[in-house]
């Protein structure tokens, strides 16, 4: 600083700053080294106007946390300073104080799920209707101006679309009632495996339960991994060029009815690649399960096991 030269060689420092165009009081500045605001009070004052040491204030938290059956933390602390000690203090200092001690609450971290993580990339279903996806897709409805949500459940090995539902939300009594109507219309094999995502309505314990009960193996892809439940993916793909991309929907009762008819068309009419472009239909039917059969005993009341 040219300033600095002069003083050193004796001129005023008045008089050089002036001339330098420096405010005194950027001359004389110096950074603080400590950290901004003022310094934390190291007493508390009592309502009666006395004030109690820090350190007493301490070791008063210190034997109430000791006491059987507290569990307190700063904040009931905070109010217990103020009821029991007559103390005027806010709850930042006692966070202050409990957290220079180490007296704090350990942070409670909420439990992870106990899930069964997928352990083949791909399903390996070794029948048709042994291994389940399901996922959920936002619907636009164009009137409304807000998104539905779509359910759907599909079987793997035949793409045979089992069941689904559309709504304004999808909550977990929702999902559980879904499956049950798929386990009171579908005489599944012995053992059937569930395939899903981590979504809240399927990581909930009331899915969870429902579907460990019927027998039903869940089991949850990893997170960020949509490739892993490959197959509800595509055939969500297909509903959006089939059906997103090319109607405009109205309203939530109108395309309701519109999936109605293309439950029909996929399962029975439209061609898939990835089961040698035939119908979930006649692939099922190939396989010596003849779902016009089935449906038509669902009518009458007289459910067979088509599938063993």
């Amino acid at each position: 600083m040219v300033a600095q030269l002069f003083i050193g060689q004796g001129f005023p420092v008045g008089k050089v700053l002036q001339a330098a165009g420096v405010s005194s009081s950027t001359y004389y500045y110096r950074p603080s080294n400590g950290k901004k605001g003022n310094k934390p009070s190291e007493y508390t004052l009592t309502h009666s106007g006395h004030f109690i040491s820090n350190d007493v204030v301490v070791d008063q938290i210190k034997t109430l946390l000791q006491m059987e059956f507290i569990d307190y933390g700063y904040l009931k602390v905070t109010h217990w300073l103020r009821l029991r000690k007559e103390y005027v203090i806010n709850p930042k200092k006692v966070y202050r104080l409990m957290k220079l001690h180490d007296l704090l609450n350990p942070k409670k971290r909420p439990k992870a799920p106990n899930r069964r993580w997928i352990k083949d990339w791909v399903p390996q279903p070794d029948q048709p209707f042994s291994y389940l996806e399901f996922d959920i897709k936002y619907i636009y409805i164009h009137q409304q101006r807000r998104n539905a949500l779509l359910i759907s459940v599909i079987d793997v090995e035949s793409r045979w679309l089992l069941k689904w539902k559309l709504a304004w939300s999808i909550r977990k009594g929702q999902v559980v009632a879904l499956f049950k109507t798929i386990l009171e219309y579908y005489p599944l094999p012995e053992y059937v495996f569930v395939r899903n995502d981590n979504g809240s309505q399927f990581v909930a314990q009331a899915v969870r339960d429902f579907l460990e009960e019927a027998g039903i193996i869940q089991e949850f892809t990893r997170p960020a991994t949509p490739q892993q439940n490959g197959h509800i993916e595509s055939y969500h793909s297909i509903i959006e060029s089939a059906i997103c991309s090319r109607y405009e929907l109205q309203n939530l009762e109108e395309t309701d009815i519109l999936f109605q008819r293309w439950d029909r068309f996929y399962n029975m009419d439209r061609l898939h690649s990835g089961i040698g472009y035939l119908s979930p239909y006649e692939y099922l039917l190939q396989k010596g399960i003849d779902m016009n059969e089935y449906l038509f005993h669902q009518e009458a009341g007289k459910t067979e096991n088509f599938v063993t």
